[in-house]
């Protein structure tokens, strides 16, 4: 089966309700796991500002399910607990793991590691299902149309009302994400996880903004717990100013100016005192990491130092047509220019037409066999670097 095939088949077959889930083929299966977020941002929803009632309600996530949720984790085949862990972290405003499950059994069952699916604060089962209600978000991205925004729809109206009503939440989000995966990493080195072997590295495969927040924890090493880790970075990995997320599937033009100005035309500190999350020793570690990849033209001598000291343990792959996050500006975030870094990074094009939130489009039979290919061209150098 190409790669079409397999994404269809595991699309039918995935359910984050069911505890284990056997694969077709070399005899891989998900198991499902249980995680309590140890912080709990956004502060108190009843203080916010609330523009209408419609929007107004995208502000409150009345349920857990941003602090309890299930991970899944595709284990080898044969195997009840693995000495080999990456994690897979997706993009911007994902509701599905629909893109990824291929991704996560290809190099499941190529590098026989354990891949974990997980969710970063706020997107696909950490978020309420209303966000994904269609007459709902039909409603208010019209009202967003209303506007004078062309970019408003349906697939993107929650995120881009939360972010430009208070953009303080893209750090906050963040934040929690990355005391998430600190807090899963940690218990899977120190064997309090069933799947894994005391003494396991987590090395990461991370995709779009997933690679954006990956850099931060990387930066910061919080602890050293990242010292050992290997990284393999795709259509990420680019300072944020460099990023433009307006897209149909991401954020509107709204959202994205708001964005703007707040992280990169005003003092970021004022964003930083908006954020209400309890305290945590190591938070200005983060930040400080933060700060770093916002502008290329900021903090370069730390940061090009960073990623020179990164070399052997990150690798990159960008595309020419990407216009979410182009190649180039991988290129020159990761490669520097006063002290340049060696880390392998790649700039493809594919031979199809291809876009940031979609590089692998399928049923579309007249480019099937080229999507394969380039399939395989990416992931199998990510097992390369990763299996190793």
């Amino acid at each position: 089966m190409d790669y079409t095939d397999n994404q269809l088949l595991l699309k039918d077959l995935f359910s984050l309700e069911q505890a284990e889930i056997h694969l077709p083929g070399k005899g891989a299966r998900v198991v499902n796991c249980s995680f309590r977020s140890p912080v709990q941002p956004d502060g108190d929803p009843g203080a916010l500002h609330v523009a209408d009632e419609d929007e107004g309600s995208l502000l409150v996530c009345q349920s857990d399910a941003n602090s309890n949720f299930t991970y899944p984790v595709f284990m080898p085949p044969g195997r009840d607990q693995v000495s080999g862990a990456i994690m897979l972290l997706h993009g911007l405003n994902e509701r599905s793991w629909s893109k990824y499950l291929y991704w996560a059994q290809y190099l499941c069952e190529e590098t026989g590691k354990a891949v974990i699916l997980f969710p970063i604060a706020f997107h696909i089962n950490r978020s309420p299902e209303y966000w994904s209600d269609p007459r709902l978000m039909s409603e208010i991205s019209f009202r967003r149309k209303e506007r004078n925004d062309n970019q408003a729809t349906p697939f993107n109206a929650a995120l881009s009302t939360r972010l430009e009503m208070h953009p303080e939440w893209f750090c906050s989000s963040g934040v929690q994400s990355c005391y998430d995966i600190i807090s899963l990493a940690t218990d899977i080195r120190d064997g309090a996880h069933p799947l894994f072997a005391a003494g396991t590295r987590v090395d990461f495969f991370a995709y779009s903004v997933g690679a954006f927040l990956l850099e931060v924890m990387l930066l910061a090493n919080l602890d050293g717990l990242f010292s050992k880790s290997k990284s393999f970075l795709f259509l990420g990995g680019s300072t944020f100013e460099q990023m433009r997320g307006v897209s149909r599937y991401i954020m509107d033009q709204k959202a994205f100016d708001r964005l703007d100005e707040a992280f990169l035309r005003q003092d970021p500190s004022l964003i930083r005192n908006k954020i209400q999350l309890p305290k945590l020793s190591t938070f200005n570690q983060l930040w400080h990491s933060f700060l770093s990849i916002l502008r290329l033209d900021r903090m370069v001598g730390e940061r090009e130092e960073s990623f020179r000291q990164l070399s052997d343990r990150i690798a990159a792959i960008g595309l020419v047509r990407d216009r979410v996050i182009p190649g180039v500006s991988i290129l020159a975030t990761l490669r520097g220019k006063l002290r340049p870094s060696e880390i392998p990074i790649q700039v493809l094009d594919f031979s199809y037409p291809y876009i940031h939130e979609n590089p692998f489009p399928i049923n579309q039979p007249k480019i099937r066999q080229a999507v394969d290919k380039a399939f395989h061209e990416v992931f199998s150098q990510a097992v390369l670097f990763l299996g190793a």
